[in-house]
């Protein structure tokens, strides 16, 4: 005996979809409850109502669609177009899609609000708004993909071999006056303070519980022992600034590397 499959809302031959697609190849303009959070924090799944307006022919990048992908129907933003092949992405996730313009049914004009105000799409607030939210998705990524967890151990021995020369090998060879101030602060605390903001971010993938909290103990208690091997060390000079300075990067480092975190999963 075969089950029958259950189609949601969003699935194109459900009769909500195959509805509104009526709907809008006959010349509607459709309004629905938009669904999820992947347009956030533009549009708020579950209490925000979209406009859908017929599709036109005419595409412009940046502007938010009704489009078929992968049997579903989605509403995401156009990022980019390369001939027929449309890249979409909605402002709160990482994953893509391709589509043909054949796809798509309809572009977003309005968004309205449970309080009653509606916004719309083509007013200069709106795009000012939607190129914000896009740069910043735009920074994000690129700070994921250099910070995941691939990356990160790949790249941490690295990290530690430079830090341990960077401390411990003679650097009287070059010629920076390290006495010298930038922004108020002495350049040497600088340096020490900006070699070991990614401590913590590399510490990270030892532990399996507390992460957090034993990659900040064990950055700063790498920090130390850096600080003062240089005590045994003829050619370099042991400075309980330059420990401080270690500390505040580590921290520093670490509080960065926490809020990341929190919105890394927060929208995975």
């Amino acid at each position: 005996m075969s089950q029958k499959s259950i189609l949601g809302p969003n699935d194109v031959n459900s009769f909500f979809a195959v509805d509104m697609i009526k709907r809008l190849s006959e010349g509607h303009v459709v309004t629905v409850i938009f669904g999820g959070d992947s347009m956030l924090p533009l549009i708020n799944g579950g209490a925000d109502v979209v406009e859908l307006t017929p599709f036109s022919g005419e595409i412009c990048r940046g502007d938010i669609y009704l489009f078929r992908h992968n049997g579903r129907l989605v509403i995401h933003r156009l990022l980019r177009i390369h001939g027929d092949d449309l890249l979409f992405r909605g402002d709160n996730n990482r994953i893509t899609e391709h589509v043909t313009s054949s796809d798509i049914l309809a572009r977003l004009t309005a968004v309205i609000h449970p309080d009653g105000s509606i916004e719309k799409t083509d007013t200069p607030q709106w795009r000012r708004r939607s190129s914000q939210v896009v740069l910043r998705r735009n920074c994000y990524n690129i700070f994921a993909n250099v910070l995941g967890h691939k990356q990160r151990l790949k790249l941490r021995w690295f990290y530690f071999v430079f830090l341990l020369l960077l401390m411990w090998a003679p650097l009287g060879f070059v010629a920076i006056p390290l006495n010298n101030f930038v922004f108020g602060l002495r350049l040497d605390h600088l340096l020490h303070s900006t070699v070991y903001i990614p401590c913590a971010l590399f510490m990270y993938d030892f532990f399996s519980r507390r992460r957090i909290l034993l990659s900040w103990l064990s950055s700063l208690l790498l920090a130390f022992v850096t600080e003062t091997g240089q005590y045994m060390l003829p050619y370099r000079g042991f400075d309980i600034n330059d420990m401080v300075a270690n500390f505040l990067g580590v921290s520093l480092g670490c509080l960065l590397f926490m809020l990341f975190m929190r919105k890394f999963y927060r929208i995975r």
